[in-house]
């Protein structure tokens, strides 16, 4: 048997520009989560180290950051830890300054030919790694790549691939796509699978056939809750497998109810009381009201809660009695409602209309000054 830690879409080296100054803390959250993935394959004495793409959010990283990277897994080297590192979507390896090169990663074993299983030796168990790199995304070239050749030992595959049928079932352009039915085919103990950025097991009865770990820390409001990374014990026609929480900061989309008898100052305080320690929160204001809600005031009442706080304001207010009384004034800010109210009329798709009502309510908020 041997212990395999496996995981995938770690996206070092992603920039975060709608996080604003956030941004940057963002940033070293992903090389801290790196990290402590690889605290975890030393604590639990894996023998293999599993990367099944995207390492890095692109295929030409710094070189400040490659640096850390090759110190991280010279961590592992050192212990008898043999790193195994597939390109992916992001970090492909047809780029003319690919990241992918035989005088990188010293002790890491790259998986970048697509002729066949390398054979290694872990303690007294032959491991035959199977992989397929995209260069052309033909099903049947990764047909070839990954099934089962003659040998006894462990047949490990990993594949940054995208399993058809899936909830994030998306095709595109260096996608590998394969289905459940061709990779039983296989005939592989395990398969290490990355792309799709959320946890996936797939199992065919009472046996484990391969894993999507999801990303360790998520990249986007989606990407939401725990993440993590898979110990995964093998043995020939055997997998087990244990998903072991590693993510520095969670996000999260939550929702608040709010009505016309809170002031700006209840409201500011219920949004508090949903803060939390390592967390980044898109929180979404509903319910009906008498007035447009300012969302500078309530964001620096709470930002403290928070490690980094969204509000999505979606009350409705644009066609109540206090909106229509501001229309019959004869006043600037009564013009400025009738055309607003007009440019609302005409909008013929929900992404206008959406971002009209933005505008409508940033606009609003200055005209009422309102009450906290």
């Amino acid at each position: 048997m041997i212990r395999c830690l496996h995981t995938a879409d770690l996206h070092l080296g992603a920039s975060f520009p709608a996080l604003g100054s956030f941004g940057a803390v963002r940033e070293q959250d992903f090389v801290r989560t790196f990290r402590r993935v690889i605290d975890l394959a030393i604590q639990r004495e894996v023998d293999l180290f599993l990367v099944a793409g995207d390492l890095f959010d692109n295929p030409s990283p710094e070189r400040a950051l490659i640096g850390c990277v090759e110190g991280e897994l010279q961590r592992l080297v050192q212990r008898g830890i043999l790193p195994v590192l597939l390109p992916g979507t992001h970090d492909y390896l047809l780029a003319g300054e690919s990241v992918y090169h035989p005088e990188r990663f010293k002790g890491a074993l790259q998986l970048v030919r697509n002729d066949g299983p390398v054979r290694v030796t872990v303690r007294d168990d032959v491991v035959f790694l199977y992989s397929c790199c995209w260069d052309s995304g033909r099903a049947d070239e990764l047909r070839a790549c990954m099934a089962r050749r003659p040998g006894d030992g462990i047949h490990l595959g990993l594949l940054h691939g995208s399993l058809e049928g899936s909830p994030d079932w998306q095709y595109r352009g260096k996608d590998l796509p394969f289905t459940f039915p061709a990779l039983k085919q296989w005939g592989l103990d395990y398969v290490a699978l990355g792309h799709y950025h959320r946890f996936q097991q797939l199992e065919d009865g009472n046996r484990l056939r391969a894993c999507y770990p999801g990303s360790p820390e998520g990249k986007r409001f989606g990407e939401n809750g725990p993440r993590h990374a898979l110990i995964v014990d093998l043995e020939p026609g055997r997998a087990v497998m244990e998903p072991v929480e590693v993510q520095s900061r969670q996000l999260l989309e939550l929702e608040l109810e709010v009505d016309g008898q809170m002031t700006d100052t209840d409201i500011a305080e219920a949004i508090a009381a949903m803060g939390g320690e390592g967390t980044i929160v898109r929180l979404c204001l509903r319910g009906v009201l008498d007035r447009a809600l300012d969302r500078d005031y309530l964001a620096a009442f709470a930002e403290n809660r928070f490690d980094y706080l969204e509000l999505v304001d979606e009350t409705r207010w644009l066609q109540g009695d206090f909106i229509a009384a501001i229309a019959e004034e004869e006043t600037v800010r009564g013009a400025c409602v009738r055309r607003f109210r007009s440019l609302l009329a005409a909008a013929d798709n929900d992404v206008s209309r959406h971002e009209i009502e933005q505008a409508f309510r940033e606009v609003m908020v200055r005209f009422q000054g309102g009450a906290r």
